[in-house]
């Protein structure tokens, strides 16, 4: 278990005031907040309601949810995750709260990487975007030890122990806080410029359109922010083949491989200045 301070958590100051840093996805116009349930951190059930336009967006268990019901890509990208997840429970715990640090898979070179963050760079006060936050171990991090202002994780998931539901486990046993939505990261429905830095770890290959990728999150992003990636699979630009073939893709989901070219082609075309930090995973390969 994390040892994380616990902070004072005043609800006036969490989903209600929260609602000011979101637009409306139809016609970006602000959001009002309806609420149905609320507890001592959040918002738990309600909805987001356009003053313009009237376009409905539901909280649930403190979500919510900005992601098309029409859009059949992500909803087989998430059908797939979940399909390949097997059985979800408590059980999972456990697991849930050593993350990153799991023994199977990429993980291991992906604690050293997550971790090397904070040695490079400087969270404190800001406001901070996850994105493809996932189960969002890495937002509990941020948050833990980045100690910024505000974080938002950012995912299609919502499933507790596999999703953005997760969270409230990470709630319970740290004390912490953080908002959590579920939301496409090429269409935000965050303001323009809310966001100080935006973090990824292990997620910009599941996009399949890096330039309207990084051109959504240069828009949220305030002048001078920063974009932080880490653990993405790369190949040599020769190989022209982008999308392999694994048991993620078998299911539907929405996997890439990227040479460092494109991602560096990507970023400055968005009007990003890319730099390079050599990852400490390096020395465990």
């Amino acid at each position: 278990m994390a040892n994380f301070a616990s902070p004072t958590l005043d609800p006036t100051a969490m989903k209600r005031t929260f609602a000011d840093a979101l637009h409306c996805l139809q016609c970006q116009s602000t959001l009002g907040v309806e609420i149905v349930d609320e507890d001592v951190r959040e918002v738990r059930t309600g909805q987001l309601v356009c003053t313009e336009c009237s376009a409905s967006y539901r909280i649930t268990n403190g979500i919510p949810d900005f992601i098309d019901p029409e859009d059949r890509v992500l909803a087989d990208e998430v059908a797939g995750w979940i399909r390949l997840a097997g059985p979800l429970g408590d059980h999972l715990i456990p697991t849930m709260t050593a993350l990153p640090h799991y023994p199977n898979g990429p993980w291991p070179l992906v604690a050293p990487d997550f971790f090397q963050i904070f040695d490079a760079f400087d969270f404190a006060g800001k406001n901070v975007v996850d994105l493809g936050a996932g189960r969002t171990w890495s937002t509990r991090f941020l948050v833990g030890l980045g100690k910024p202002a505000n974080a938002v994780a950012v995912d299609i998931m919502t499933e507790k122990y596999l999703g953005l539901e997760t969270a409230d486990i990470f709630f319970g046993q740290d004390g912490t806080f953080f908002e959590r939505l579920r939301a496409d990261g090429h269409r935000l429905p965050l303001v323009d410029g809310w966001a100080d830095v935006v973090f990824s770890c292990a997620a910009i290959h599941h996009s399949s359109d890096l330039d309207r990728l990084f051109a959504e999150v240069h828009r949220i992003l305030r002048p001078g922010g920063l974009l932080l990636f880490v653990s993405e699979p790369s190949k040599r630009e020769s190989i022209t083949a982008r999308k392999p073939d694994n048991e993620e893709t078998a299911v539907g989901i929405n996997e890439n491989i990227y040479a460092l070219a494109e991602y560096q082609r990507a970023l400055a075309g968005a009007g990003f200045r890319a730099k390079r930090l050599v990852p400490r995973s390096l020395a465990y390969r």
